[in-house]
């Protein structure tokens, strides 16, 4: 699971947008559900984008990524390209409706390069992503692939 600038103020930014829950809190949750599935998850946040292109590229050894790149998705080149270059599925999730919202949210230079794409179904949509992420792999794998 990885979350991107400004994550870390989940549970006091904006709550309208995002909701009281904290960044540990959604991760100790999707780790449960991890769980529940038979996998571990693997979390990590950075406010850098040069961070968050390491982070990606050590994903690559990983089974897929939860990635919620926050305000990266809108014009990191970088961030787009290496997703593009990883062998490892990447699902995108936006805990707010992105479509809802200020326009220059509606465009996400990443998603293109995502193996899925969800936004707009709040903190669950980290559960979702997991999922897509789990059947990302499972194709992968059918596929040879993997």
């Amino acid at each position: 699971m990885l979350s991107g600038v400004n994550h870390n103020l989940f549970g006091e930014r904006d709550p309208k947008q995002y909701g009281s829950t904290t960044l540990a809190e959604i991760e100790q949750g999707l780790a449960k559900v991890a769980k529940e599935l038979g996998v571990t998850i693997v979390a990590a946040q950075t406010n850098s984008e040069g961070e968050m292109v390491d982070l990606i590229h050590y994903a690559r050894c990983l089974g897929g990524v939860i990635m919620n790149p926050g305000a990266f998705a809108h014009y990191s080149y970088a961030l787009h390209d290496a997703i593009d270059a990883c062998t490892s599925p990447v699902v995108e999730v936006h805990i707010s409706n992105v479509y809802a919202r200020e326009e220059f949210r509606h465009k996400s230079v990443t998603a293109r390069v995502s193996s899925g794409y969800i936004a707009g179904a709040g903190i669950i949509g980290y559960e979702l992503g997991l999922r897509v992420a789990l059947q990302r792999v499972e194709e992968q794998k059918a596929a040879g692939k993997a």
